[in-house]
């Protein structure tokens, strides 16, 4: 994140984790790895994360992963 350009725009996409128990408010958080610069790779990882949270559901309990981006 530090360059030698100070007018230079950087981009990431954060990983966020949504879960929600039943019909209460949703609870937001980072996935371990958080941040992914490239916006091919963080698509892919999302589409693989929501695969794995289809397999290990919990009762009650709705999973999801978004990639979102950022630019500093």
């Amino acid at each position: 994140m530090f360059g030698k350009n100070k007018g230079t725009f950087l981009t990431t996409n954060l990983i966020v984790k949504v879960r929600k128990y039943k019909n209460e408010n949703p609870l937001f958080s980072f996935y371990d790895k958080a941040a992914i610069a490239d916006d091919d790779k963080a698509k892919v990882t999302v589409e693989h994360l929501n695969g794995i949270a289809q397999l290990e559901k919990e009762d009650n309990w709705q999973t999801q992963y978004y990639s979102v981006s950022m630019t500093l």
